[in-house]
Order: C-alpha cells, then structure tokens, then sequence
C-alpha cells in the first residue's frame, strides 16, 4: 500500500534516554498486579528526548504470568512505555498510546521472572497532569486459528470468550497474505450483530487497519484486504457487549488485484518479482526534490468529526515520530493533540462511520509525508501538492469546529 512505503521512507524511531526520576531512581515506583496508584506528570519530571515529561514504576514478574498495565487520564493523551533494563534504560521496550479506551494506554506484558519497569507518559511535549496507572492480572492469550485462503469456519462467541475494552467478546484468527492479493473476509452470523476489526501486531493489541459492522448485508461484516506480504490479524466480534452465539468466517479470494498506484501490475513478463515503491527513485537525491513552497489546492475531504479526528490523529502521530512538518506555517505552534481530544469526545466508536478512522489517518500522514518528500512512489516530482492538500484539509477542519486554521506558509 503505498502508505506503507511512505511511512517505511520517512518514519522516526522514538529513542528512549530518559534522565533518572529523583524520586524512584533505577528502580522506579513499585506497583504490583491488583494495585491502582494515583500520579501526576509535573513540569519538574523528567523528560524522554522528544520533551515528554514521564514517572518510572516498576513491576516483579513470574514466569509465565501476563499482567495487564492501563494508563488512564482525562488530562491529556496517556502514553505507556515498558521494558526490561532500567529506568534510564529500558530495553526492547513496549509502546503503546490509545489501546486502552479512549485516549487511555494498555500493555500487556509476558512475565519472565525478572522486573519490568513502566514509563508513565504523555503523547505531546509538555504535557502534565494527573493520572491513574493499574496494574492487573491478565488472563491467558488468546488461542491465534490460522486460516487459509478459501477456508470457513464455524466458530461461537461464548462468556468465557476475550472481551475487548467494550466488553464484547472476540475469537482471534489469522492469515498470511500475499503481495497483490486481494482477500475477502466475511463474518455471518444469526444469533448476533456481526463485527470485524482486520490489522496487524496480534489481536491482543491489534492495530487496525479496517474494521466493518454490515458491509456483508444485514447485520453481517465485511472487510476487503489488499495483501502486503504479512500476517494478518483477524477479530471475530460483536457490534454490542455480552452478545454470544455461532459464526461463520470466511476468507475469500476477491475479484481484481490489490491496487499499486503509477506501478504495473505485480510480477513480469519473466516471472519476476513485483517492482516496490520508490524502487526506480534514487533515493539519496529526495533531499533534493524536497518543496521550499506548497501549491494552493483544494481539499475534498470533508469537515466531520470523523475525518477532521483523523486529521489531527495523524498530525499528533507524526509528532511523536519525529516526522512532523513543523517548517510549514504555524504547524510547531497548534497543540494538536488538544484538537484531537475535543473531538475524540463527540465520536461514537461502535458507528459505522468510525471504521474509517484508521485508514483516513494513514492516509493523511502518507500525504503529508510524500509531499513533504516532493516525489511519489513511482518517481514522479509531486511539487508538495499532497502536503498542501493535507494542510487545506487541516484548515478547513479548524474553522469547521472553530479552532485557529493551520497556515500552510
């Protein structure tokens, strides 16, 4: 997809060197499964290199045992980091923002015997304010059905069944994928109103890359996926909290190819590989090709909640990348995640129109980031026309929910 290409080409790694919290030290605070501690980020904390404040906890495992952390704030957008090491030091450490409710951070981690220690953090530079971390006992992973391309199963949605943060039960499948290949996955069911969520990193904390409530008609799900090579994660689930009954999944071979826009189809007249994206681009000339002025352009996108949410999701994601185009206007000055939050407030997540949300905010940051490249995927010199039509789409959201507009110069 040719986000993904955009987002392998410019997307930063957050690197953690934290300084040493004065008050937990090394060893951070302790917090054990079963206990709620009440914090607070302070402008005298201690910052990661990307100026987010952060509090360091630690927790004593068992081998074998799965614990459950939750960063819960109303005050700003959690921000959860855990590993092994140190507080100064984490290593292979965990990340995740918004897997919790709302705005609110969840990782699950596998014991080992050893400590594992916390960051409690924020999204955005200088956020402070108070907060709430639980530690909880986890139950067992979710048993992962493989399937195959053209396999149905009938499966049921029981009480003893892995419930989501709604409280609706999910079954957990998957599939490999292959690049050009279109699938078709349909969830019927008689007995409850059908959900699917589709995605990568396991379905414990799937990030999503679709999800459908009656795409197939009726009441039943349907998600067409354009095949990347990978695994692909799948979320047998319920539109309501507590539903259970029988199901069938079906993945299908769609009609058509995945599409592979200024490319030619997958594969060569000599049974070659598919050329990638960016793979006839000299890659060390697109510094060269980098706009220094953005066209004026008109957005078609429009100024719902839903997209204008996307919108900022994706401004408030490339920030913590490092990837933002704060050159731009009066980009570095908005706080974007405080936009983001008021309208996260008005979005009713179990609508169909929500589905969309994931997929407009990689859209949007494989806007901003190609244009701010200044070369498509398949080499062709873009003159920042989609930076700039990303930015108008900012602008026409702020004033639409009255919010001081992004400029674009």
């Amino acid at each position: 997809m040719l986000f993904r290409s955009a987002l392998t080409l410019a997307a930063a790694t957050l690197i953690v060197t934290p300084a040493v919290s004065q008050s937990s030290g090394r060893l951070g605070t302790p917090i054990s499964p079963g206990r709620t501690i009440t914090g607070e980020l302070s402008t005298s904390d201690p910052i990661l290199t990307d100026q987010t404040h952060f509090d360091c906890y630690s927790v004593l495992t068992s081998p074998g045992q799965r614990i459950q952390i939750d960063q819960l704030s109303s005050a700003f957008d959690s921000y959860l980091i855990v590993g092994g090491g140190s507080c100064e030091s984490l290593t292979s450490p965990q990340h995740n923002d918004d897997g919790g409710e709302g705005l609110n951070a969840r990782v699950t981690i596998e014991g080992t015997g050893g400590i594992f220690y916390i960051l409690a953090n924020s999204v955005v530079a200088g956020a402070t304010g108070p907060y709430q971390l639980r530690a909880s006992l986890a139950g067992a992973a979710p048993t992962v059905t493989r399937l195959n391309v053209g396999q149905t199963v009938n499966g049921t949605l029981s009480p003893s069944d892995r419930t989501l943060p709604d409280n609706s039960h999910y079954d957990c499948f998957s599939v490999q994928t292959r690049v050009g290949q279109r699938l078709q996955i349909d969830q019927t069911s008689d007995d409850f109103d059908s959900y699917l969520s589709v995605g990568t990193g396991g379905c414990e904390q799937l990030t999503a890359t679709a999800r459908d409530d009656d795409g197939g008609g009726g009441l039943n799900a349907r998600i067409v996926h354009d095949g990347d090579g990978g695994v692909l994660f799948i979320q047998a689930n319920s539109v309501s909290a507590g539903q259970t009954g029988a199901y069938q999944l079906r993945v299908s071979q769609a009609q058509g190819r995945a599409p592979s826009p200024g490319r030619p189809p997958a594969g060569n007249a000599a049974g070659g590989p598919a050329p990638t994206p960016y793979s006839n681009v000299d890659l060390s000339t697109l510094g060269a090709s980098r706009p220094t002025s953005l066209p004026v352009v008109t957005s078609e996108w429009g100024t719902d909640v839903n997209t204008c949410y996307a919108a900022y999701s994706a401004m408030v994601e490339m920030t913590v990348a490092n990837v933002q185009p704060r050159e731009w206007g009066n980009v570095s000055e908005i706080a974007w995640n405080t936009r983001r939050t008021r309208l996260g407030l008005q979005i009713d997540y179990r609508a169909p129109e929500a589905a969309m949300i994931d997929f407009s905010t990689a859209n949007f940051k494989s806007m901003a980031m190609v244009g701010a490249i200044g070369v498509a995927p398949n080499g062709q010199p873009n003159q920042g026309r989609p930076l700039a039509e990303y930015l108008t789409a900012l602008a026409n959201c702020d004033r639409a929910h009255g919010l001081t507009p992004v400029t674009r110069y």
